[in-house]
């Protein structure tokens, strides 16, 4: 667990309903977006009788705002008080209507603006544990001029999380304000994973942002431990591994004009000495199908972290076997001897230079103070999975298995398997 998510406790457990309550009045206080775009769903979501006036926020903008959690019979003063719960499912509520009584209420949350309105909320994050009565406002300390609307407000766990995911891709978020949306969803991730609209690739519809948690859950969901699943944002969601010839393993949503497909991606030997724990293990592509597997040579040299600059290379099958039979030449070279390096391979037709190569060489290395350099013969494969497989896959419960499958699959390049790291469905 992150202790410096805010909205992880140290004590309660992070599951229990009152914390998801907690964590949720915590982003509508700290969060404008978050809080408008709660309030707009309340409002479209509120069926008014004729003779009652409907919830305006513009009405709020000039009042002042307070959040409560877990309040007994607290004094409510506004002219009009609306009952809202959120849960896992929309429900019936045409039974429901919604008045003040006699019991002793203590309300899961309450937002006040100003003498205007009172919010009160109730969350029951399983809508079989509703009990309609728990909607009413207790008589204790409730104003009498206090009008209650009729109708309760339903909202949906799922859809509030689907906006908030919405938000995160808003050129007016802040970074502050998108840490705490982020963090709100990786705790509602963690502790209420079935209220998590992520759980299918069609419920996404494309957004990127969706796509991108949905791929984060799914990549956890067939790991023996979820915590390693990481993202880079110039890449995507991987899962670390504990092999020295591979660090990373992708899943990629690519995508086009119109649609997206998925690259399960492995870079083996990215690094100098993933490269040479790599070609040390007899690599073999025999056992890929040509029609599943993109295959191709990975070759670039880096300075230290800094990846610097790729090249184009021939042959899968003769890349493979150069480095097999001359792991030696992977190490580093010192700046006056990286031309004949390369031009040795050139000549091997192991790799191809290019104009533009040369000159990212000058800019990156040759007109710098950088003195020696990496050479990390890598080699990918990518399989690749269109939008509609994916979202077949995943609808009927088996993109999980077929996941592990290819995993395993192309972890057998090196001779490794995922019996540690994958699942077993």
């Amino acid at each position: 667990m992150d202790h410096l998510n805010i909205f992880n406790p140290y004590q309660i457990p992070g599951h229990h309903e009152n914390q998801l309550t907690r964590a949720y009045l915590v982003l509508l206080k700290l969060s404008s977006h978050a809080l408008f775009t709660f309030m707009e769903y309340c409002r479209e979501s509120h069926k008014t009788l004729d003779d009652e006036k409907p919830i305006s926020t513009n009405e709020f903008l000039e009042q002042g705002w307070k959040f409560e959690t877990q309040r007994g019979n607290p004094e409510i003063n506004s002219d009009y008080l609306v009952s809202v719960l959120i849960t896992d499912s929309q429900i019936k509520t045409t039974e429901a209507s919604i008045q003040s009584s006699e019991r002793n209420a203590i309300y899961d949350g309450i937002i006040t603006f100003g003498n205007n309105l009172t919010v009160v909320i109730e969350n029951k994050p399983r809508s079989d544990n509703v009990w309609f009565e728990q909607l009413n406002p207790s008589r204790q300390n409730l104003a009498d001029y206090t009008i209650v609307y009729s109708a309760p407000i339903v909202l949906e766990w799922k859809k509030i999380v689907t906006q908030l995911s919405h938000l995160l891709s808003l050129p007016t978020m802040a970074g502050n304000e998108r840490m705490m949306i982020e963090d709100f969803l990786s705790f509602v991730d963690e502790n209420f994973p079935y209220l998590n609209p992520f759980d299918s690739f069609q419920q996404c519809k494309g957004n990127h942002e969706l796509l991108s948690r949905r791929i984060f859950n799914l990549l956890g969901s067939i790991l023996q431990d979820e915590s390693k699943v990481g993202y880079h944002r110039n890449w995507g969601n991987y899962i670390q591994t504990p092999f020295r010839q591979i660090q990373q393993i992708g899943l990629i949503p690519v995508y086009d004009e119109k649609d997206y497909c998925l690259e399960l991606s492995l870079y083996f030997g990215d690094t100098q000495r993933q490269a040479i724990e790599f070609y040390n293990s007899n690599p073999s592509i025999n056992h890929l199908k040509i029609d599943q597997w993109g295959l191709h040579p990975n070759f670039h040299v880096s300075y230290m972290s800094s990846n610097l600059v790729w090249f184009k290379s021939g042959e899968s099958e003769h890349f493979l076997r150069y480095w097999e039979q001359n792991v030696g030449q992977i190490c580093q070279q010192a700046k006056e001897d990286v031309p004949n390096y390369l031009r040795r391979l050139e000549n091997e037709e192991i790799i191809q230079i290019t104009e533009e190569m040369k000159e990212q060489l000058d800019s990156k290395f040759f007109n710098t103070n950088r003195q020696t350099l990496n050479i990390c013969p890598g080699f990918g494969i990518i399989h690749t999975i269109s939008s509609t497989v994916a979202e077949s896959l995943d609808k009927e419960g088996k993109l999980k298995s077929v996941l592990i499958e290819k995993i395993n699959e192309g972890l057998k390049v090196a001779g490794l398997d995922g019996f540690e790291l994958l699942k077993q469905l």
